[in-house]
């Protein structure tokens, strides 16, 4: 452990640095729209969104979240949270490039439900990306206490209280410019931490023999199956509920949404699919600090494992450690703190209550809400740090994700979705998946209790089957090259613009549906 003044010293160190950047950012990039401040105005780079993507994928949360899994199954408790979290980056690349064939000029993908069903549709939408963008800020910033205030002996609550902001006030500055520009920096910190401190850690604790003999001492009968990638004894409480979960939650993910929108279509798949590798590389290695944790200390709850694990490293190497890991910790939480202020934005403010808005005072909106939401993600995660432990909060983030996903791929695939079933497999799943939920903690007491994988599940097929069976009962008519190109209006002159920006054909170069 270091001492707390040097941990205020890079607390500070880190602000002013992050603060500064964004504000050359400001100035370079002229972040004085609202499209340039939630979509970069669709002209970043395919490096740096990149690298933006893979590190907000790269949660802080895996610092914490995969050492605490091979603490409770072994070596097994890596491809367990990898496996999900690759799917997740996965698994949108279909609904990324359908949705930028069919909505080219959108700002962020929760607009699309407007032009694809009704307001009603719209508000369901909101509620669910909301709370969900609301939910990763807080497991992103508990990681932030948690870790930097166990290495410093800095109260956690001082801590988030700095990160969360330090964080807000360059998003209300640069907007996604700001955050993807940081993520750059963060991005290489974490390529630093997993190539250069995992590796110095394990030669601390004895090299690759001397964990290993570690672990064989310490596990006793354990070490068979915590030695084998095969040990499914936690597959139902730690996989599935992931997988059903985290594992498709880069659908409904905003701050994924963003970067989609802000690249050139024709490099969407080969972002997400370059982030996905990124990030199975980063969880692998945070695995060896579990193991490191499992040769070292018999007695550390897994939850610990990670913290008790890096106080094994010299003290320079702490303090650098400390550094990078501020990077890593700052690029989820500023992701999803700048989507919630491009939904206040654009789908709360503009589309539904002030509908005349101009873009300046669009803007305005969107910054006030960075520093809105970042008090009430502190707020949320002080409360969390008191009552629920970290896997519990990583697993329960999920949970939206399950209400989505089902009425989302049939929105783009299927033209005879309607919104009366779209509605009611949202919402129908939300209150369905929460009831459940809320009995499994014995908050109510009339429902069966269910495992958290099983919950899911059942709020995937919920959401399907209620979407399916409605919309078929009286289907929609929908023609979706009609999103970006409504004759009459203009539409398609804006389409065709946005369209050869991000580097797709003009609308009507294929029979009207873009390539």
């Amino acid at each position: 452990m270091t001492s707390s003044g040097i941990g205020y010293r890079l607390l500070g160190a880190w602000a002013v640095a992050m603060i500064g950047l964004s504000y050359l950012i400001f100035r370079r990039q002229h972040v004085d729209d609202t499209r340039e401040f939630v979509t970069a105005g669709g002209r970043a780079q395919v490096g740096l969104t990149t690298a933006s993507f893979a590190v907000t994928w790269m949660w802080a949360g895996d610092i914490l979240g995969v050492p605490e899994y091979v603490g409770i199954t072994g070596v097994a408790g890596i491809w367990m949270y990898a496996a999900p979290a690759v799917l997740s980056s996965l698994i949108v690349v279909p609904f990324a490039l359908r949705m930028r064939r069919l909505f080219p000029q959108g700002l962020t993908y929760s607009e699309y439900f407007i032009e694809r069903f009704d307001k009603r549709a719209h508000v369901a939408v909101i509620f669910v990306i909301l709370y969900t963008m609301v939910l990763g800020g807080v497991i992103q910033l508990y990681v932030g206490g948690t870790v930097i205030g166990g290495l410093t002996g800095i109260d956690p609550n001082v801590v988030m209280a700095i990160l969360m902001g330090t964080i807000g006030i360059y998003i209300l500055l640069g907007g996604l410019w700001g955050s993807m520009t940081t993520d750059l920096v963060q991005f290489v910190s974490a390529i630093v931490l997993t190539v250069v401190f995992v590796p110095l850690l394990l030669f601390e604790a004895g090299g690759p023999s001397g964990v290993y003999n570690g672990m064989i001492e310490n596990l006793g009968e354990n070490a068979e199956p915590f030695l084998t990638a095969s040990n499914l004894d936690w597959i139902e409480d730690l996989f599935l509920p992931y997988a059903l979960g985290l594992g498709v939650w880069g659908v409904v993910s905003l701050s994924t949404w963003q970067r989609i929108f802000a690249v050139r279509r024709d490099k969407t798949s080969r972002f997400l699919t370059a982030g996905g590798i990124g990030v199975f590389t980063t969880i692998a290695m945070y695995g060896v600090i579990g193991l490191v944790g499992l040769a070292a200390f018999p007695d550390v709850a897994p939850g610990d494992l990670s913290i008790e694990a890096l106080e094994l490293l010299p003290g320079w190497a702490t303090v650098l450690f400390l550094v990078i890991a501020l990077m890593v910790l700052g690029s989820s939480v500023d992701s999803y703190l700048t989507a919630i202020a491009s939904l206040t934005s654009r789908d709360i403010y503009y589309r539904h209550l002030a509908t005349e808005a101009s873009d300046d005072q669009q803007l305005r909106v969107a910054r006030i809400a960075s520093i809105g939401f970042a008090i009430v993600i502190f707020g949320a995660t002080v409360f969390a740090l008191d009552t629920l432990g970290f896997i519990q909060l990583l697993l329960i983030g999920g949970i939206g994700a399950t209400a989505l996903v089902g009425p989302f791929a049939l929105s783009l695939f299927w033209k005879g979705t309607s919104s009366a079933g779209f509605i009611a497999g949202v919402v129908g799943s939300q209150l369905v998946t929460g009831y459940l939920l809320a009995a499994s903690y014995d908050v109510v007491v009339t429902a069966p209790t269910l495992k958290l994988w099983e919950i899911m599940a059942v709020g995937h097929l919920v959401a399907t089957a209620l979407a399916v069976v409605i919309s078929a009962a009286a289907p929609d008519e929908f023609e979706f090259d009609s999103i970006a190109r409504e004759p009459g209006t203009g539409a398609a002159t804006d389409a065709d613009s946005a369209a050869r920006t991000d580097g797709g054909p003009p609308v009507g170069s294929n029979g009207g549906e873009r390539e």
